[in-house]
C-alpha cells in the first residue's frame, strides 16, 4: 500500500508542481476514504478502528508528510500523528493525535464518498460479467 501513495502522490507532485491544488486535496481524501472502507470491510472493524490500523502502516508517514507540507508546524504534527498517545500531566487525559483526527477530519472524508464499494476480487468478476 505504501508504494501505491508514494507512487500517486509522486503523479500529483510532477502533474500539479510543488503546491496544493484542489485535485490533490480531493486525491488525498479518496485514498483515506478507498482505504479506511477496505479495511474496514476486510477485517469487520469499525472505521475508527479500520483508520487507526491504516495509520500503522508504512506509507501513513509519507501520505501525512504530504498532507502538512504546507503547514508552518509540520514537525510537530508530524510527531504527535505518527507518535503513540501521551497523558497530559495537568489533567491526566489520553491524547491521541490519531484519534482527533479521525473525529475531525477522516468522520467528514468518509462521509464524502458514500457510494465508495470496494470489490473483493471475486465480486469484482461478477460485477463485470454484469456489465456486459
Amino acid at each position: 500500500m505504501g508504494d501505491l501513495v508514494i507512487f500517486v502522490m509522486n503523479v500529483i507532485m510532477l502533474t500539479y508542481g510543488q503546491t496544493r491544488t484542489t485535485k490533490d486535496l480531493i486525491l488525498f481524501k479518496f485514498i483515506i476514504a478507498y482505504k479506511v472502507i477496505q479495511y474496514q470491510k476486510r477485517y469487520n472493524l469499525t472505521p475508527r478502528a479500520a483508520w487507526l490500523e491504516f495509520s500503522g502502516l508504512k506509507g501513513f508517514k509519507d501520505l501525512m508528510q504530504d498532507h502538512y507540507k504546507n503547514k508552518e508546524d509540520r514537525e510537530i504534527l508530524l510527531r504527535k500523528i505518527l507518535g503513540g498517545a501521551t497523558v497530559d500531566g495537568y489533567s491526566g487525559n489520553i491524547q491521541d493525535a490519531r484519534i482527533n483526527f479521525y473525529k475531525n477530519h477522516i468522520r467528514k472524508i468518509i462521509a464524502e464518498f458514500p457510494k465508495l464499494k470496494i470489490y473483493t476480487p471475486a465480486e469484482y468478476k461478477e460485477y463485470l460479467e454484469i456489465e456486459k
